[in-house]
Order: C-alpha cells, then structure tokens, then sequence
C-alpha cells in the first residue's frame, strides 16, 4: 500500500524526478500525492492534491533533495489534509504501513494540535517533539531520535524524514518495503524498484529494522535499534526499463496479459537444482499449508489439485488472514509454503515470521528475489514474471500456476515430463493470444456488459480458476461476480439464475456440461470456455487442452473478458477503487 520515493543529490529538480518516479508507483495507491523539496536555502516545501498523480503536471521550485509519497487510504478520509507529506515544525514525513498504537501518542502530545486524522502526522510530531529538546540537532541527533520515536511505533511502517537545518534525507522500516537505487551522483528510495529503473538497476535492499541516511552520492546503513553501522552489497536487478512501461498499449492490464506469451515460459526456467531443493522441503515435512491472499489464494487452491493429482500430497490451502486458527499445528515437522508476488504481503509475513519462531521449513514464491518474502524463506522460487503494475494480477497468477505445477512434478520425481507440458502449453498459449482472439472476447463483453451479476463455475482445478475469474470481474467492472463449485450449483446457488443471466462455463467435462444444462434451463446465458465447443453453449471462447495445466489456459479469456468488460464501463482497469497493488497492511 501506498508508493513512497526520495532523491539526494539532483542538479536542482528533484522535485520534478520526485514526482516522475511517484507515477511509477500510483499502481500502490492513488487516492491523493505530495512532494516535499529543500530549497537551495534549506527550507522545506510541501505541495500536495487530492487525486490521481498520473496526469499532474507541475513546477517545483530549485531542489536537490525531494520526498514524495502516492496514497491509498487507511488513517483518516480522501483529503487534502490527510495527504502526505506531513509536517510538523522542522520534520517532514512520508510513511507507508500502520502505525498501530498512534492514539495513544496521539493524546500524549496533544490531539488538538494536529490537522489531519492520520497516523503519520503522530509519527512527525513525536520526532519533532524529541529533537526540541536536543541542544542542537545534526544528523547524529536526528538518526537517534528516529530510532526512539520507531522503537515506540507498534505495527509495521516505512518512513521517509526530512529535517529543516539537516541536509540529507533518513528513512526507515519494519515491515513496509525500502529499496535504494545506488546513482554515480545520487541515491533514490522508493517502496519498488520500477520509481528509480530508467536511472539506475543497481539497488541495495534495506532489512527490517533497519535505517539509511543519504546525501548525495553518500550513503549510511545502521541499525534501527542499536545504531551500530550495517554494510550492504550492491545488487544488479534484471529487470528491464521497457518491462515497467506501457509502451503503445492502452492500459498496463491489457499488455501483461499478453506477455503471458513469454512469462509462463520464463516461469519454469528454473534449474532442476532449485527445484528439487524445494521438494526435498516438502518431502522432509510431516504437513504442509499454502499460505497467501487474493488472487494467489485461488493460484495456491488450483495448486492443491496439482499436488494430489500429479504426487499424492495433501496440501492445506488457508488464505494468510485466517491462518492464526491453525497456527498451534505449525511445528518444526511443517512446510509453509507462502505464494505473493510483491513478496511484502502483510498477512503472509506475519504468519512466516511466527511460523519460522516454531521451526516450521519456509518455501516461498514472488516475483520480487529480494522482497521481505523471498529473504525469510528458506527456500526461495522466483516466478520471473517482470514488473506487473496493473493492481489486477494476471501474469504473476499464471507464472506462479506454471511454477507450482512443475513444482508438483518434481515432487512425483518427473520433472522432464511437467517441464514438457508446461512448455507446450505456453507454446499453445502463444497461439491463443492474439489481436482476433481478443476482439472475439470483446464482442462477447458487448453483450453481457449491462448485467449486473455474472456466475462462474468449474470443477477440479478449474473450480478456484471460477472464484479467481470472480475476482477479476469484480475488480476491474464492479460487475457482481461470483464462483461456484459446478457440482455445488443445485445446493443453492442456482436460485440466483434468472432470465438472460450470464454464466461462465470453465471445462467441457460431461459433469459440467450436464450442470450448463441445469442453468440454461433457468434461462442462463451461457459463455463456455473450453478445448471443444458443447451444444449448450451460447458463445464459445476456445483454449487449448492442457494435458492437466488447463488452470492455467482458462483463466487467460476471463482476464481478457473483465478488461474489456471494464473498458466498456469506462472505467480505469489498472487502477480500480478502493484497491491498491501491494497489501502491505493487515
């Protein structure tokens, strides 16, 4: 949640590559934006709006140090006074997380001086309150009362600082992600590396507790908690500048869904070593849970048929957020296996972080090799999926599926024969996507596009891919979707059918044929998406059969239906209300 960025060391426009790189970032929130400079007096200014930084265009005054921070609301309401920066006195903050415990402190320092209802401007005012009573305030006093004020703050966070009469520009974390780009004559931070990657792929990656402090070119790494120095090495990320633009597409939804052509092949180019090593992790386990959120919740529920089918291993599958009821089972005869593409989800880190305390053996899957995620594991699979900016996961979902299924092969020690089907797959996926393919679904949004509730269905696999398609709907169209289990329809949802109802029909299994029927018998309108066409189906999109990774092919028309499904409301598929890309917070 929320896109965070500093510079040190701009010839005299940070301000401008400040919100440059915040733009970069909206896809973590973009409820309203602000940008603090230092002038070249050393004053600090504070602009900031309500609304989307995407189309802002604005003059900063002269600068070589600037912060900036893109919201999605959690503290106080969509205001101008709740967007950060914050400043209090001489302090200046930006800040991604939860401060849990900021009423308390709220109250110690005065409720009625503060203007907005954040948790931030607290944060502010403690630091600000800490350094009046400094004889002087440099750079070892501010570090120092940085380090007191976070050793109070419950919850996680990661904060930018800025002090009027102290050049350079601290930041913080615990939880919440920090990564530095390393420039010749400047250092950035941001909450992702795609702020900074047109300057620099050259990154160090700021641990929890952790504290940096940049000037220019010069940068400090210390302990949040005893302020002893830290070294960090350099790291050369892979990503490419192209891979985080648009480029001619229309929106960042529609591209990743098409470099699906390339992904899901990139996914499983993985050395046999590391796949292996994982599922000697879960053959040296006595239980195992997928552990994740959202849409890699339904990939870890699509998985769990990948396991029993292709090795014989019962996986429980528990979204992040419910898993403390199961926690007394986690022992150090356990696999968590956590699947996240940022690799920063807040609900997964928790339930890693209590889970290694227990002894429990950590595989983890992002998209992110250096995330909070991927670190704490002990065992780390990167789905090589690329920057994916569209809050609507659809590469990330598809490379994490490849990767679990192969992962279920290794398991079964036939990991040549899962490699062979995930490669024809992509090939036949790479046929399936095309411009006259996707005209084909936006023809079949056309007619659906006023319906205010659409059912999906499937069975096996394809029954998470429903309640994953739901999402997807939901999301990008505020369409009201929801998935079935196919065989569940005539235990109660099937009540919900009404004359001209749309329906998705996820397999052209006899079975769920046979449950198409009962809906069209209600007078459903029915949209198959399967290998071979059935007489019940209304409208056929065609995918190709999958020799068992048919998840993974299935889901691909349903992304495309819900993008053309929200363009045709008018809405912004790759920014969707009330959502944001990164859930850094419970």
């Amino acid at each position: 949640m929320c896109g965070i960025f500093a510079v040190s060391g701009q010839e005299k426009n940070a301000g401008s590559v400040v919100l440059r790189g915040l733009k970069k970032l909206e896809y973590r929130g973009y409820d309203s934006w602000g940008v603090a400079i230092r002038n070249l007096s050393g004053g600090i200014e504070v602009d900031k709006e309500v609304g989307k930084i995407s189309s802002v265009q604005h003059k900063f005054g002269s600068a070589k140090e600037a912060i900036g921070h893109t919201r999605w609301a959690t503290h106080g309401g969509v205001t101008k006074k709740n967007a950060h920066p914050h400043k209090v006195g001489g302090v200046t903050i930006v800040h991604n997380g939860i401060f849990e415990n900021y009423q308390v402190w709220k109250k110690k320092l005065n409720k009625n001086s503060f203007q907005s209802e954040t948790d931030t401007e607290i944060i502010a005012g403690m630091l600000e309150t800490s350094l009046v009573k400094k004889k002087e305030i440099t750079k070892k006093e501010v570090a120092e009362c940085i380090r007191e004020v976070c050793a109070e703050i419950q919850g996680r966070f990661g904060i930018l600082v800025m002090v009027e009469g102290v050049s350079g520009i601290f930041a913080a974390r615990r939880g919440s992600p920090l990564i530095l780009g390393r420039g010749k004559k400047e250092t950035y931070i941001a909450s992702d590396i795609p702020a900074f990657l047109e300057k620099t792929n050259t990154v160090n990656y700021l641990d929890d507790d952790e504290m940096v402090y940049i000037q220019e070119g010069k940068v400090e790494f210390s302990n949040l908690k005893t302020g002893a120095l830290v070294k960090k090495r350099d790291i050369k990320v892979s990503w490419k500048t192209e891979e985080a633009e648009k480029g001619e597409w229309p929106h960042f939804m529609i591209k990743e869904i098409f470099d699906q052509k390339d992904t899901i092949a990139r996914a499983i180019n993985h050395d046999d070593k590391l796949l292996n090593k994982a599922a000697k992790l879960l053959q040296s386990a006595n239980g195992a849970y997928f552990v994740a959120c959202g849409t890699a919740h339904k990939v870890a529920m699509a998985a769990e048929y990948f396991f029993t089918e292709i090795s014989g291993r019962k996986i429980n599958v528990v979204p992040a957020s419910e898993m403390t009821s199961f926690e007394k089972f986690v022992n150090k005869k356990t696999a968590i296996i956590a699947v996240s593409q940022s690799g920063e989800t807040a609900d997964v880190l928790e339930i890693l972080e209590r889970g290694k305390k227990r002894g429990a053996k950590i595989l983890a899957l992002t998209n992110v090799e250096s995330s909070s995620i991927a670190r704490l594991a002990h065992v780390h699979l990167p789905i090589k999926a690329g920057p994916e900016k569209a809050v609507a996961s659809t590469k990330a979902a598809t490379s994490q599926m490849a990767l679990l299924f192969l992962l279920a092969f290794a398991d079964s020690g036939q990991i040549n024969f899962g490699r062979f089907i995930l490669r024809s797959t992509a090939e036949s996926i790479n046929d399936l996507i095309n411009p006259r393919y996707e005209e084909r679904i936006r023809r079949v949004a056309k007619k659906i596009v006023k319906h205010p509730n659409l059912f999906i269905i499937g069975r096996k696999s394809l029954y998470p891919m429903a309640l994953e398609s739901a999402i997807k709907i939901q999301e990008v169209s505020y369409i009201h979707a929801q998935g079935f289990a196919a065989g569940e329809l005539k235990h109660g949802p099937i009540a919900l059918i009404e004359k001209g109802t749309p329906c998705l029909v996820l397999g052209g299994g006899q079975e769920t044929v046979s449950n198409a029927t009962e809906l069209k018998a209600r007078g459903a309108f029915i949209i198959g998406i399967s290998p071979n066409r059935q007489d019940v189906f209304d409208e056929w999109l065609k995918v190709p059969d999958c020799n068992g990774a048919q998840a993974i092919a299935t889901i691909i028309p349903v992304q495309i239906l819900a993008y053309h499904l929200a363009v045709l409301r008018g809405l912004d598929p790759d920014m969707p209300r009330n959502l944001a890309k990164s859930v850094t917070v419970k």
